[in-house]
């Protein structure tokens, strides 16, 4: 085939090309801006005005004169309270003014914010709702865990152990379990609860949801913790931490004689054991250093007056109780000597562990190491003292002298204010921050544990929250302790956490 060459001249295609050109570039049409005198700078629907949201704030998208609002279908809108900021000197709807944060309003009908300028022109914002579908989250099942007491005796006492069979029923989380045991009451102030904590001890050594086999077990209740996960967050961090001997953390259904107690936390018990603290049972040692003071063996320290109590092994002489006393006193003088911190006080206490303690409890914001309570310290045979594990964070989380969680961030962890004087674990713990050499130790710990650990502890969080929400709606049936929006205060936990890691940073960088 041939092709034909073209004979057309080449300026019959002009206006053509001119016409293509000019559509090609033609800019596109200018949105007239806004007045800023009667300008909608914000608007948002706030969970804590608007209790109907159980699932936090809803933004409103502002575009030009229209609020786009993306509201779950099964949120009733018939009168929802709109937060908002504006440039104007007041806000209508029809012709009610409106309060930010205060005025309802129905969504269900045509709405319309009216911004008000000085000059008294208006400047008019049509809100558009779009309902969205509810997805239905997975449930996920925690283990359940059934105990019934011989002849159902009530528990009313913490010093005697009732018989009783237990049934776990694992639920994924391991393998089901069915034996015979013996359960009481735990816990000093927790005790006191209407929610009661208890201690398991079987018959038989078992694995219980694939924790290492052991007799004796802990149902810590939570009862105070709008969360029922700030034990196992403090759990979490030290196990980030690497501090030794570390508790884990279950959260269980727990049914006694048929009657369903609510949401626990499964640990094991603080002991002496080669799947507990790991040390020699002979000659190793585990401490309690608690103002409760309760324990057969203890003693009040020589220089600080610290009140310690022998939680392992059992004494079995005059001259190994003295030795314990000599061992601890011998560490207790390094530390209160006027030479600190030129004494060998590093020879006898494991300083990684107390650095790594003092993050858990600095992190956590638990001001009971000020008292002090529920502060545990271990010796192993010719070894070093190390701290841990750590134990107690119901009133924790600024908590303390406050009677609710999560209010400030940025209080100290060790101070001596707000303790009948003097606050001995604060006279004690304080001492340390006098070494420049414990001091760089412990900012680079926490260097290092916020910028590599810090996304995976949140990211637990939100992993324990997810694995609980069932089991906390049963809770909150059951006990009506306050905690309705369960999310906000998921939500109300991360936001201080945020906050606490930037405090500590900024109380590090000024430690010298």
């Amino acid at each position: 085939m041939k092709y034909l060459r073209s004979t057309a001249h080449p300026f019959l295609f002009l206006p053509l090309i001119l016409l293509l050109l000019f559509t090609g570039c033609k800019e596109e049409e200018a949105i007239t801006p806004l007045n800023t005198d009667k300008e909608l700078l914000s608007f948002k629907l706030e969970s804590a005005r608007n209790l109907q949201l159980k699932d936090g704030d809803i933004v409103g998208e502002i575009s030009g004169t229209v609020i786009a609002l993306e509201i779950p279908e099964d949120v009733d809108i018939s009168s929802l309270i709109a937060t908002f900021t504006h440039s104007g000197v007041k806000v209508l709807v029809g012709s009610k003014e409106q309060v930010s944060g205060t005025t309802p309003n129905n969504f269900n009908s045509s709405l319309s914010y009216r911004v008000v300028a000085e000059d008294e022109s208006v400047q008019e914002y049509r809100v558009v709702v779009t309902l969205t579908p509810v997805i239905v989250p997975e449930v996920i099942a925690i283990p359940c865990i059934r105990v019934e007491t011989e002849d159902r005796k009530p528990i009313v006492e913490k010093e005697t152990y009732l018989k009783a069979t237990v049934v776990i029923e694992a639920n994924g989380w391991g393998d089901d379990y069915e034996g015979t045991t013996q359960i009481r009451g735990r816990g000093n102030s927790t005790w006191g609860m209407p929610k009661k904590p208890y201690r398991l001890k079987l018959d038989k050594k078992s694995i219980i949801l694939g924790l290492a086999e052991e007799r004796d077990w802990v149902l810590l209740a939570n009862y105070i913790d709008p969360t029922l996960m700030l034990n196992a967050v403090a759990f979490k961090i030290g196990q980030l931490l690497e501090l030794p001997f570390t508790n884990h953390a279950i959260p269980v259904d727990l049914y006694l004689n048929g009657e369903y107690q609510g949401n626990y936390l499964l640990t094991e018990q603080v002991e002496l054991s080669s799947t507990r603290v790991n040390i020699d049972k002979k000659e190793g040692i585990l401490l309690e250093i608690d103002t409760n003071f309760d324990e057969d063996f203890q003693f009040k320290s020589t220089h600080y007056k610290l009140p310690v109590m022998v939680k392992d092994p059992d004494i079995k002489s005059d001259e190994h109780f003295q030795r314990v006393k000599d061992e601890f006193h011998q560490l207790e003088a390094a530390i209160a000597s006027d030479q600190f911190p030129n004494t060998p006080y590093k020879e006898y206490l494991d300083v990684e562990s107390l650095a790594k303690y003092f993050i858990v409890y600095n992190l956590t914001h638990n001001m009971e190491i000020n008292h002090p309570k529920s502060i545990y310290i271990h010796k192993d045979k010719g070894s070093k003292y190390t701290m841990g594990p750590i134990w107690d964070f119901d009133w924790a989380y600024d908590y303390e002298g406050k009677g609710a969680h999560f209010g400030s961030h940025v209080r100290l962890f060790l101070t001596n204010k707000n303790f009948p004087p003097p606050a001995l674990g604060y006279t004690f713990f304080s001492r340390f921050f006098g070494d420049p050499a414990f001091v760089a130790l412990y900012k680079e710990t926490w260097r290092r544990f916020h910028a590599e650990k810090k996304t995976e502890l949140m990211e637990y969080v939100d992993w324990y929250a997810k694995q609980i929400t069932e089991s906390q709606k049963k809770d909150q049936e059951k006990w009506q302790n306050g905690t309705t929006n369960y999310g906000y205060k998921i939500r109300q936990l991360k936001s201080w956490l945020e906050g606490r890691f930037a405090f500590i940073d900024t109380e590090t960088n000024a430690l010298k």
